[in-house]
C-alpha cells in the first residue's frame, strides 16, 4: 500500500526508555483532526507522545503508533479562571513559560520537559511532591478523546465520568487524547532555594521527608544503593522552597539537549556496573558534604533535574537500565526497607541509586496512587538485577505495595493483579468501553488488558 503524506511516516525503531522493549514499525503521523479519523489498516492503534515511558505503552502489541507531537497548539488560556486548554502534543517545557508569565503553573510536573500533556494524562504521572500536589489526574478539568467507535467526545468529572476516569491513568487504551483543559496553580517566583539534610539510613530519611513534604515545594531523597554494608542507605534529603519574587523568563525556558530513548541507548555498552556505581556514589556523597547547606536553583532545573544533566541516563547505554518504583504503605515502610536492604546486600546487584518521597492518593483502577512512601531504585540491566526484581515483586505483594506500571517494562501481569485490587474492575470497564480492542500496546498485551 502506498503511503499517503500526513498519514503514514517513515519506518521507525521504537524503544522503551529503559531499553527493555524494541520494535521496528511504521508510525502514523497525523497533523490534522480529520486524519485521526482515517483507518490506518486492520491493526489496532495506540497514541504516542514524547516516548519517555519506561514501559512500552505507546507501541507494540500489533498496534500502529499514532504520534501526536504535531498536535501542539495552545487552544485557550484563561488566567482569571486558572485554566489552559492545549492539544495533547504540547510538552511541559513549552507550557511552563506561557503560564508562568501570568504567574501560574501546573503543580504536578514529572521530571523531563519533553514529556507531553497526553502522556501525562495516560500515565497519570506524579511530580516532586505527590503528598501535597497529588497526581496529574487532579490537574485535568476535562479532555477530548477520539475513538473510532465513539467519535470525538468531551469528557470530565461530570460529563462522561466513567470514560474520563478510565482514561486518566488508562495507558492510552481508551483512545487518543486529543486535547485537555488543565487546572493551574499560582506561581510566586522562578528561583528555588534547595536545603540539603544529610541522613545516615533509609528509615531516618523517611522520617525527615515525611516531615518536610507537606510544607515544601518538594522533598525527596538520594541514597547510596550500592551493595556495601557500611555505606548502604546513607544519603541526603533535598527540600525545595520557592523564593518569592519576580518571574524571569530565562529561568523557565532554559535551552537543553533533548534526550530520546534512542539517544539514551547510543553507547553500545553500559558504563554503569558495581565498581563504577560505588565510585560515583562515594564521590557524590563527599562532594555534597562540602557544598553549602542551602543553594539556589532556577525553577527549570529544580523541576526538570535531568534536562541539562542527561549523562546519567546515557551511561546505561544500549543494555539499558531497570527502574523499580513502588509505593509502600506508611505502616509497612520500615519492614519493607529492612528486607530491601537485606536483598541488595546479599544479591549484590549493580545498583546505582535509590530515592524516596512521600505520596498521598486514593487507589483507583490501575493508577499509581496511594498513601505511603514512593521508593525508586535504579539498576543496570543484568541477570542479577532481573533475579532481584523477581524477589522485589514478591516483597511488594507481601507488603501490599503498589509498583509503578509505567516505570517497569518487565512487570508481570501476575504481580499487577496481586498488587492492584482494582485490576479486574479496570479490565472489565475497558472491555465494556472498547470491546473490539481498538487500542493496545505491548504493555496491555503483557498485562492481559
Amino acid at each position: 500500500m502506498t503511503a499517503r503524506p500526513g498519514v503514514r511516516g517513515e519506518p521507525a525503531l521504537l524503544v522503551s526508555f529503559d531499553g527493555g522493549v524494541r520494535e521496528r514499525t511504521v508510525c502514523h503521523r497525523p497533523d490534522r483532526y480529520r486524519l485521526l479519523e482515517r483507518d490506518v489498516d486492520a491493526r489496532g492503534r495506540i497514541a504516542r507522545g514524547g516516548g519517555y515511558s519506561y514501559a512500552a505503552a505507546s507501541f507494540g502489541g500489533g498496534s500502529v503508533p499514532v504520534e501526536m507531537q504535531r498536535f501542539n497548539r495552545i487552544l485557550d488560556f484563561d488566567p482569571a479562571r486558572r485554566t489552559i486548554e492545549v492539544e495533547a502534543g504540547v510538552t511541559l517545557g513549552e507550557l511552563l513559560p506561557v503560564t508562568a508569565r501570568a504567574g501560574l503553573w501546573l503543580a504536578v510536573q514529572p521530571g523531563y520537559p519533553a514529556i507531553t500533556v497526553g502522556g501525562c494524562i495516560a500515565a497519570n504521572v506524579h511530580g516532586k511532591n505527590p503528598l501535597r500536589d497529588g497526581t496529574f489526574h487532579s490537574c485535568v478539568a476535562d479532555l477530548t478523546l477520539f475513538h473510532p467507535d465513539h467519535g470525538f467526545r468531551r469528557l470530565s468529572e461530570t460529563e462522561g465520568t466513567s470514560a474520563f476516569e478510565l482514561t486518566c491513568g488508562g495507558y492510552g487504551l481508551t483512545g487518543i487524547v486529543v486535547a485537555a483543559t488543565l487546572r493551574l496553580e499560582p506561581l510566586g517566583g522562578s528561583q528555588v532555594s534547595v536545603k540539603r539534610h544529610a541522613v545516615g539510613t533509609l528509615p531516618e530519611a523517611v522520617r525527615v521527608v515525611q516531615d518536610l513534604a507537606g510544607k515544601s515545594l518538594f522533598a525527596y531523597t538520594w541514597h547510596d544503593a550500592t551493595p556495601r554494608r557500611r555505606t548502604f542507605g546513607r544519603g541526603y534529603v533535598y527540600e525545595g522552597t520557592l523564593d518569592p519574587g519576580g518571574l524571569d523568563a530565562g529561568d523557565l525556558a532554559a535551552p537543553y539537549r533533548v534526550l530520546t530513548a534512542a539517544a539514551r541507548a547510543r553507547l553500545p555498552f553500559s558504563l554503569w556496573n558495581t565498581p563504577s556505581a560505588r565510585v560515583f556514589a562515594s564521590a557524590y556523597w563527599h562532594l555534597e558534604r562540602h557544598r553549602r547547606d542551602v543553594t539556589t536553583s532556577d525553577l527549570f532545573d529544580a523541576i526538570f533535574p535531568f534536562a541539562r544533566r542527561s549523562t546519567y541516563f546515557r551511561l546505561f547505554g544500549r543494555p539499558g537500565l531497570v527502574e523499580y518504583q513502588v509505593i509502600v504503605p506508611f505502616d509497612r515502610v520500615e519492614s519493607f526497607l529492612a528486607e530491601l536492604g537485606r536483598l541488595i546486600l546479599s544479591a549484590g546487584p549493580p545498583a546505582v541509586m535509590l530515592s524516596m518521597k512521600a505520596f498521598a492518593g486514593e487507589p483507583s483502577r490501575l493508577r499509581f496512587e496511594a498513601d505511603g512512601i514512593c521508593l525508586t531504585l535504579n539498576l543496570e540491566r543484568s541477570a542479577t538485577t532481573l533475579d532481584l526484581l523477581t524477589r522485589l515483586d514478591e516483597l511488594s505483594i507481601e507488603m501490599g505495595a503498589r509498583p509503578n506500571i509505567i516505570k517497569d517494562s518487565r512487570l508481570p501481569a501476575r504481580v499487577v493483579r496481586a498488587c492492584y485490587p482494582e485490576y479486574e474492575h479496570f479490565r472489565q470497564e475497558l472491555a465494556g468501553f472498547d470491546p473490539r480492542r481498538r487500542f493496545r500496546s505491548e504493555l496491555s498485551e503483557r498485562l492481559g488488558l
